[in-house]
């Protein structure tokens, strides 16, 4: 017996992260890290004794189990307490995705500090940050800034309370995301209640949403993408029409050549003798 198992993952943007280095930084009271600027996001774990960060005109006192972020443009001074020493595991990072990951968990230039709820010996967060920033390591890019993402993925789910993000187009959001739910899973045997039930909405609802935005329905979408990627395979793979129909979600290949022949006219086969190439 032959199991497949299948999650499907919305990850829309999140890959438009850029680690650009990353490290550990120590000092002592008499010391101090130079002030500087930051042209990028430097995402900061504080592991030491308290101190204290100046980020621009404001002063924060910092101490070990807190995430700081210094965001670009800020000019930022940091220095331990008279008799301590201050240290820290830092990523420097960029891209599109970042700032709403960061909003997210609530950290924005207002609010560039917060605490995780999970103690520092059980924090995947830390355990992550260590892993990338371990001196003795030598990663190389890809598995680098994989190690970057999943700190962002365990920011969020130590994060106090995390926000969820503003949508400005309800219905462009189910819709989007309706579409999405479609193109990943077409080749499964998915039904309108499927999505509906993805996006959590009545599927009357989410129909006339889809209607409205697209002119026409969620099921006639579904139909003509699965029909869309049949007919790149009709024309490109050589594949008999049985395996073509079981690719596109139709397991039964009179039920696909029904539907095929309801959209285009045409028998599959025949489609295919017309317009193969190759």
């Amino acid at each position: 017996m032959a199991e497949l198992t299948n999650q499907f993952c919305e990850s829309t943007g999140f890959a438009e992260v850029t680690l650009s280095q990353y490290g550990r930084y120590t000092g002592d009271a008499d010391k101090p890290l130079l002030p500087f600027l930051n042209e990028k996001t430097v995402l900061t774990y504080f592991t030491g004794d308290s101190g204290s960060i100046k980020l621009g005109s404001s002063v924060h006192s910092v101490e070990a189990g807190m995430i700081v972020v210094l965001f670009p443009g800020q000019c930022v001074n940091c220095t331990a307490m008279e008799g301590t020493q201050i240290s820290a595991m830092w990523a420097e990072l960029s891209g599109e995705a970042l700032s709403s990951v960061l909003m997210r968990a609530g950290l924005t230039p207002q609010k560039p500090i917060l605490t995780p709820t999970v103690p520092a010996d059980q924090s995947e967060l830390v355990a992550a940050f260590t892993r990338l920033t371990d001196p003795e390591a030598q990663y190389g890019p890809l598995r680098a800034t994989g190690l970057a993402l999943e700190l962002l993925d365990c920011l969020l789910r130590e994060t106090p309370r995390p926000c969820q993000p503003k949508i400005a187009n309800l219905q462009r959001y189910y819709v989007d995301k309706s579409i999405r739910f479609i193109k990943a899973k077409y080749p499964q045997d998915i039904s309108v209640e499927d999505v509906a039930e993805y996006c959590g909405l009545n599927r009357s609802y989410l129909g006339k949403l889809f209607r409205d935005a697209t002119g026409m329905t969620t099921q006639e979408y579904l139909i003509r993408h699965r029909m869309s990627i049949a007919c790149s395979y009709l024309e490109h793979a050589a594949a008999p029409i049985a395996t073509i129909a079981r690719s596109v979600g139709y397991p039964n290949q009179l039920h696909f050549s029904r539907a095929f022949h309801k959209v285009f006219g045409i028998p599959p086969r025949e489609w295919q003798k017309r317009n193969r190439k190759g």
